[in-house]
């Protein structure tokens, strides 16, 4: 039975964090209040018919993410269609996510200094402004708040003594609620199971751990992993994949080839972490050259911090368990998005915002053992930089305009930065300032078809005919699969005004 002096020392150690971190994080990101719909918010919310109504969602118009869709229908049932209110979940999902943090490291037992240092590493982290200041991007705080639950359901579930099974049960039905939110979730399982090996006596282990199972689901896993690769379409979906992001955040319009590809993983994996040790110059988009080979330094710095990870795995996995499980959690959480299967983007500030989590327990853990004095001597500077790095990155997010020009400056060959600049520029009326961006936009990729669409658009309104004749056919002629239905719309109308096929 739960005595008053239990309940008492439960608000004091769990409840008085929640409502520090969670007050942390609105003042933090108390300035996007102000800040309007960007980037995906337009086709994700603005646009969406799921996120306005049950009819809407029932109806699925916009497939994916439904736990997303739904935490948007509380939203607009309460703010409508006005971004301002909708940023409170925002704030608190960011702030859940910090005190969930300081549990999960409270129950690793590594000091409560440490607990607060990761959960308030986390907090602050400027390469966490883009899930936090766009709204669209709330799958990403909402997986790692139901992947949190689950570990702490799971973990609690090894320890009871009693209700065990009601525990897994909320651990699976929390996993299952992540998963809804966002597919790097499917990785939690193996860090349960990390978790259960490293802290788990053998006679309280839950997930089965048979010396024989693993190996056999392993093999069998793999098996059918190459046969769907190479006899029911994987290996053409992966070659596309490769060519489109190549073309699309790399500039690269020549033969695509895995060596290549992969050197530009490389790079971009190095990229990224150099992102998380000093966050500054921070954006949507980041675009840079393919590594010319194996010998480039961006390549052997990469290769080399595989290295050193699949070393710190090694040496930890018997002598300091709680460093071997953070290891694992980062390196599982970055996995999926790690373009071993090509993604939307090599690089992207909320990639990291799971594997970070992980990342900043590390990073608390190993400042732990230092004498307290320079705990705090290091602690508290590297905190107070990092909340005002994030408070200066959070206005880049206030509007399209200050977010595709940051964007720009952080990536002046960013074909997707400047074709969106020409937008602003478009929806303005400013159609020669947009024009220009849109030329330089298809000067960097040809292949750019919003661009070459709205250049004939910008023609056309100017009067200036055979040139936009001649960017709608070029247009057309991609038959890009994304904008069929705007081709379509197109081709029946021009047809219909000049009697010509096109």
């Amino acid at each position: 039975m739960i005595g008053s002096r239990d309940v008492s020392r439960f608000r004091a150690v769990s409840l008085l964090p929640l409502l520090i971190l969670l007050s942390l994080a609105f003042a933090l990101y108390a300035q996007t209040f102000g800040h309007a719909w960007t980037y995906d918010d337009f086709p994700v919310i603005v646009e969406n018919a799921d996120v306005r109504s049950w009819a809407g969602f029932w109806e699925n118009g916009y497939p994916g993410r439904p736990l997303r869709e739904l935490s948007f229908l509380l939203d607009h049932a309460l703010f409508g269609m006005n971004p301002t209110g909708w940023r409170v979940q925002q704030m608190f999902w960011h702030g859940l996510n910090a005190w969930l943090l300081f549990l999960v490291a409270r129950r690793l037992h590594p000091g409560r200094f440490a607990a607060w240092a990761g959960a308030l590493l986390f907090l602050v982290h400027p390469l966490n402004v883009e899930v936090v200041a766009n709204l669209s991007h709330r799958k990403d705080s909402l997986a790692l708040a139901f992947c949190l639950l689950a570990f702490l359901a799971f973990s609690r579930a090894c320890g009871a003594q009693k209700k065990r099974a009601g525990w897994v049960v909320l651990a699976a039905l929390a996993w299952g609620a992540a998963l809804l939110a966002k597919e790097n979730a499917v990785v939690l399982p193996v860090l349960l199971l990390v978790y259960q090996c490293c802290f788990v006596p053998a006679r309280r282990r839950i997930l089965p751990v048979g010396r024989g199972l693993w190996p056999v689901a392993g093999f069998a896993a793999i098996a059918w992993g190459f046969g769907w690769y190479l006899f029911e379409g994987g290996m053409a979906r992966h070659l596309a994949g490769m060519q489109q992001l190549l073309q699309a955040k790399a500039n690269y319009f020549g033969e695509v080839s895995w060596d290549l590809y992969y050197r530009m993983v490389l790079k971009s994996w190095t990229f990224m972490a150099g992102k998380v040790l000093w966050p500054v110059d921070l954006a949507l988009e980041y675009t840079y050259p393919i590594p010319r080979d194996w010998f480039d330094a961006w390549v052997l710095t990469a290769l080399f911090g595989l290295a050193v990870f699949g070393a710190g795995l090694w040496l930890t996995a018997r002598r300091a368990p709680r460093a071997f499980f953070l290891l694992a959690w980062a390196g599982l959480f970055w996995l999926p998005v790690s373009n071993l299967w090509p993604l939307a983007y090599f690089a992207a500030d909320r990639y990291c915002y799971a594997p970070l989590a992980g990342l900043c327990l590390l990073a608390a853990l190993a400042l732990g053992r230092l004498p307290l004095p320079l705990r705090v001597v290091l602690v508290v500077p590297v905190v107070l930089l990092l909340a005002q790095l994030s408070w200066r990155q959070i206005p880049v997010w206030r509007s399209p305009q200050t977010l595709w020009t940051q964007a720009h400056r952080v990536s002046a060959t960013s074909a997707f930065a400047l074709n969106n600049l020409g937008n602003v520029h478009l929806l303005k009326g400013e159609l020669l300032k947009a024009r220009d961006y849109y030329t330089e936009a298809l000067a960097v990729n040809p292949l750019n078809t919003t661009a070459l669409y709205n250049l004939g658009l910008i023609y056309e309104r100017v009067g200036m005919k055979e040139q936009a004749l001649k960017h709608y056919r070029l247009f057309l002629k991609l038959d890009d699969p994304k904008f069929r239905a705007q081709a379509e719309a197109l081709r029946a109308r021009l047809q219909g005004e000049s009697g010509a096929d096109f």
